[in-house]
């Protein structure tokens, strides 16, 4: 059900055109390359060209790098660039061009000098700036820096101590030495900077004074000059540096706006070059003769073999199913309307190959559980429009726009439901214009309880989809029994149970009967009397039977579990409603302040609840499909369909080269 066929591709050609296999493998990019199997010891795994890869992984590096560096000076005028990575359009031969030229030369090594340079000048600025600042308390002594050592009989020696405690310090000083002379230059950051002269038979004194107070020694070592003249020749290097990084920085602009989307497939060009020859570790063959393997849709069947056959006649490709010991790659394949829903299903993992696809079977719920948990109107044109301008203004990721696909299908759903309860923006009827004020089919507020019942009834259909699929599926399996004692018995016991509580007087004798009857089919009861034969059998048989029975007060927890479907739509209305009363309370405030804050509380508020019920919207809906719907038939474990292709993750190729996407 919605899973593709696939076919098992072998390709055996000349060694001499197996470059030109790969590459036209991978421009078609329809098949997913496996490791061959090799049935002669005289076939031997192909190994990629080691030397041949280390180049590659430098042009890559290289690519990287200059890509990486541009991007810091690149202007990006598409819309929201900061949140959504920019895409490069091309067409697919442009490329394949890329893939085998790579980032050009003078351009790599213009970008290596000007990162260099610009590396010297950040660490040369960080050098003067912090020079400029500590010279900056010194700027009033008139005393060259070279001279900072003093004379025969006095020394002199620079420092700074904190200016909350200068005055003690000082104090300290004078009371332990006689012969000593303190100057203050100039305070910077709380401490002030002090040339202490002493003679020099009172430096040891001086010094143990010093070494119980925070004073900190200064020298500026390499500097002459005075210290005015130093910082000032400081400040004019930095200027210069600002100059020179500003024309670097100006010449980086230019070649990113020239070269900078160049790169960035340049980058996935060299990736899909690598690709290219690391794929050779899943090929095998002999010094004439090579032989490699992969999966492909039968779709693509004809695809891939007017592909190969351009590359010669020394090329022969045959195909097969899979053999049930092979585990094959899943691609689903659904009509346009469902494909959004596939994301749900791939957030649980794909199915088995063989087994049976779930998107068909919960689009429908998810549309309407979705459309129950909004439930407005208005809210739903928020959706729809805010998805459908992300899909169309933002060059976003593949993914994204089928997930925008999803909220734009699901938003319709919303509406649905909100005309169905004269939902919009949560206003109240006597708010609403004229032609709005219908009865509605349901009124949330007052028909709380028929809005549970229906949340009921539709986990009791949901859940018993489930029951009749794993039903199909145990049938399809050749396990008829199992699909007639475990699924079909759980299904006439809901159907007798309801039939019974609907109509109690007419016949109340049906919930009996059909518990009888579960408890015969699941303990196969049956089987055991008219094919085993066996009375032991039969005995343990209705234990079995009751224990199936038990097992089935599990779905009554399953069916309550759909309450909040109900709750979250009331949730998203007493909300709304919430928000258009305070927007009443303050619409009255005089001079036009009353209708501005209004305005903001309704536009913040009703966005706000819109957020909330999108994230509550999605993810409860899906739990429902996750643990009431899948747990009762879904086996995933299935491993989706990569085939070998070029790497687009950054690049967007035209579509009338009928290219295809590849990894990331």
């Amino acid at each position: 059900m919605a899973i593709a066929r696939m076919l098992k591709a072998s390709v055996i050609g000349h060694i001499e055109i197996v470059d030109t296999t790969v590459k036209m493998m991978q421009r078609a990019g329809v098949i997913e390359v496996t490791v061959a199997e090799v049935p002669s010891e005289e076939v031997m795994p192909l190994e990629p060209d080691e030397h041949r890869l280390g180049e590659l992984e430098e042009l890559t590096a290289t690519a990287t790098f200059v890509r990486d560096f541009l991007k810091g000076f690149h202007i990006s005028d598409a819309p929201l660039a900061t949140f959504v990575s920019e895409k490069v359009h091309m067409p697919a031969s442009e490329f394949d061009r890329l893939v085998e030229q790579g980032v050009p030369e003078s351009l790599s090594g213009e970008c290596e000098s000007m990162a260099e340079r610009l590396g010297v000048i950040a660490r040369e600025r960080s050098r003067l700036q912090r020079l400029a600042r500590d010279l900056a308390p010194w700027e009033g002594l008139r005393l060259q820096i070279s001279q900072w050592t003093g004379t025969e009989h006095v020394v002199l020696f620079t420092g700074t101590v904190p200016t909350s405690a200068a005055r003690e310090i000082r104090q300290a000083l004078r009371d332990a030495v006689t012969d000593v002379s303190v100057a203050e230059v100039g305070e910077l950051e709380r401490r002030e900077a002090w040339v202490v002269m002493a003679h020099r038979e009172s430096l040891e004194d001086v010094r143990s004074v010093l070494s119980l107070v925070d004073f900190v020694d200064v020298s500026f070592a390499g500097l002459h000059d005075y210290p005015a003249e130093e910082r000032a020749r400081a400040l004019a290097e930095l200027a210069a540096l600002d100059g020179e990084e500003g024309a670097i920085a100006e010449r980086a602009r230019a070649l990113a706006a020239s070269e900078y989307r160049s790169t960035v497939a340049v980058v996935q060009a060299m990736l899909t070059r690598r690709d290219a020859e690391q794929v050779r570790a899943n090929f095998a063959g002999t010094e004439r003769v090579f032989v490699v393997e992969g999966w492909v849709d039968a779709s693509e069947r004809e695809r891939l073999e007017a592909v190969l056959a351009s590359v010669g006649s020394e090329l022969d490709v045959s195909l097969r199913d899979p053999r049930e010991d092979e585990r094959v790659p899943v691609r689903l394949v659904n009509p346009p309307f469902l494909r959004p829903f596939e994301i749900l299903t791939d957030l649980y993992g794909r199915p088995r190959y063989g087994r049976i696809d779930p998107t068909p079977l919960l689009a429908g719920f998810f549309f309407v559980f979705f459309g129950m948990c909004v439930g407005d109107v208005g809210y739903a044109l928020m959706l729809g429009v805010a998805a459908w301008l992300i899909k169309t203004r933002l060059d976003v990721a593949p993914r994204v726009r089928t997930f925008m696909d999803l909220l734009m299908t699901c938003s319709v759903a919303a509406a649905l439901v909100g005309v169905a309860t004269r939902s919009y923006f949560a206003l109240g009827v006597e708010s609403l214009p004229g032609f709005l004020r219908y009865e509605p089919l349901i009124d949330p507020l007052d028909d709380v309880l028929l809005l549970l019942i229906i949340s009921v009834a539709l986990g009791v259909a949901h859940v018993s989809v489930g029951v009749v699929t794993s039903a199909v599926q145990r049938w399809r399996d050749g396990d008829v029994l199992g699909a007639l004692s475990v699924d079909l018995s759980t299904i006439g016991l809901f159907m007798a149970a309801g039939v019974a509580f609907a109509f109690p007087g007419v016949v109340g004798w049906l919930l009996p009967a059909s518990l009888g009857a579960a408890i015969i089919f699941k303990g196969r009861i049956l089987e055991e009397v008219f094919i085993h034969r066996s009375a032991k059998g039969t005995l343990i048989g209705f234990g079995r039977g009751l224990l199936g029975l038990y097992g089935l007060v599990g779905y009554a927890s399953d069916f309550l579990s759909y309450t909040r479907l109900a709750a979250l739509g009331l949730a998203s209305l007493l909300v709304g409603d919430v928000m258009n009363r305070l927007a009443g309370l303050v619409a009255g405030i005089p001079f036009g302040i009353g209708i501005v804050a209004a305005i903001l509380i309704l536009v913040v508020g009703h966005t706000f609840n819109v957020a909330i019920n999108l994230i509550g919207a999605f993810v409860h809906p899906t739990r429902l499909q996750f643990v009431e719907f899948f747990g009762k038939f879904y086996e995933g474990g299935g491993r989706p369909f990569a085939p070998f292709a070029r790497r687009v993750k950054s690049v967007v190729l035209h579509p009338e080269t009928g290219a295809r996407e590849g990894g990331t």
